[in-house]
């Protein structure tokens, strides 16, 4: 008689502990796994807020002229048309204006950018972000002396717009016949170049 209370309290306790304390004890637990993911969530969009004002505070000191830099070097959008004549204006400073230009349709690509996954409850997870931009490539031929091609050159290098020479290549000229006035110095070149804008 004497040990039965012992053993009957031990099995009060015993269940109690599993049916009421266990349970709340968990769900305590997982309260504060969300209070900390809450808590890391609300710091993320607080940096996230300064960092946004500060890049904001940056481009607002950025000169109109920069700015008007900047677009012209990657812009919104193909203008095709406009590439073309800023390399035509281009070839006319050197008297080696364009021919035969030829071009593809405009066509984008897909740059995956893979990111770091959160396990923030206010902020989704995603494993990569896709960055587009549209490629512009054109072929074309120019005539010239090679210094005239070399400060072509060098002109579309530093130009504004951001551009790929993808390849060079270029023919002599004939032997001169018997009464040819042409110039033995004037190359042909065909140039294949890429430009980009933002989608």
């Amino acid at each position: 008689m004497k040990l039965l209370f012992p053993i009957a309290s031990l099995l009060i306790s015993g269940t109690l502990f599993f049916a009421v304390v266990s349970p709340l004890y968990k769900d305590v637990s997982g309260l504060r796994n969300e209070v900390t993911a809450y808590n890391s969530a609300l710091d993320n969009a607080t940096y996230l807020q300064k960092t946004q004002d500060s890049l904001l505070d940056q481009y607002k000191n950025i000169k109109d002229t920069d700015k008007l830099r900047l677009e012209n070097f990657l812009p919104n959008t193909v203008n095709n048309i406009e590439f073309i004549l800023e390399l035509e204006q281009i070839a006319n400073l050197h008297n080696m204006p364009l021919k035969n230009i030829k071009f593809e349709t405009p066509k984008t690509n897909e740059k995956v950018v893979a990111k770091p996954q959160t396990t923030s409850m206010l902020m989704p997870t995603t494993s990569a972000s896709n960055n587009a931009y549209g490629t512009f490539a054109i072929e074309f031929t120019t005539e010239g002396t090679y210094s005239s091609f070399a400060s072509f050159l060098k002109d579309v290098e530093h130009n504004l717009r951001l551009v790929d020479i993808k390849s060079i290549s270029f023919t002599t000229p004939p032997p001169p016949s018997k009464g040819d006035v042409s110039d033995p110095n004037i190359y042909t070149y065909t140039l294949k170049v890429d430009t980009y804008w933002l989608i």
